[in-house]
């Protein structure tokens, strides 16, 4: 399922695609910004490149719809022969299809790119992010995050393995409980 925040993702991309489109391959940049933006995840960056390069394809299938109806009008008026016509409608629909693989396909390979430099660079997407006004993502491109086992057999529950102090800690400390002053605050197993 695509959410609406891959849209508007998909959306950027294509705006870039079509803006940069005197540049050769610029289907490929408008992906790239498309992944980039949605995530360090490979995958949903190739779905919201393929989706901008989709979006970017509009005008083009809409000049052809134009093309077809005014060269269509065409031999209709002028009596031309149907093979003409026909033959015509070939190239026409030929060529329309390749731009659409052409545009949709390196425009996801630029969604797969922007994702991986997503997850190589999370800051650089957090500075993006917050640059255009998306504000941060829960995706850092550091994966998932998993909660450690709570299974701890044969240590005392009390006392956590970080180094770093927990919520249960300062209250002891702010409450006078001497228990790890002048010791490891680590428990040793025996």
């Amino acid at each position: 399922m695509v959410s609406s925040r891959t849209l508007i993702h998909a959306v950027i991309g294509a705006v870039v695609g079509v803006v940069l489109s005197f540049i050769p391959f610029s289907t490929v940049i408008g992906g790239a910004v498309a992944g980039f933006l949605e995530g360090p995840d490979t995958r949903e960056g190739a779905v919201v490149g393929a989706l901008a390069g989709a979006i970017t394809f509009l005008p083009i299938a809409a000049t052809a719809t134009v093309a077809f109806l005014f060269l269509g009008l065409g031999f209709g008026v002028s009596g031309a022969p149907a093979g003409g016509f026909v033959f015509l409608l070939f190239l026409i629909v030929i060529g329309t299809t390749a731009l659409l693989v052409y545009t949709v396909g390196v425009a996801l390979l630029g969604g797969y790119l922007g994702a991986y430099l997503a997850n190589e660079y999370p800051e650089k997407r957090t500075n993006t992010r917050r640059t255009i006004g998306m504000g941060e993502d829960d995706r850092d491109g550091r994966g998932p995050r998993e909660s450690p086992p709570r299974s701890r057999a044969g240590r005392d529950d009390r006392a956590e393995d970080s180094s770093e102090p927990t919520r249960w800690r300062e209250d002891r400390e702010r409450e006078g409980d001497d228990r790890f002053e002048g010791r490891d605050e680590r428990p040793r197993d025996e």
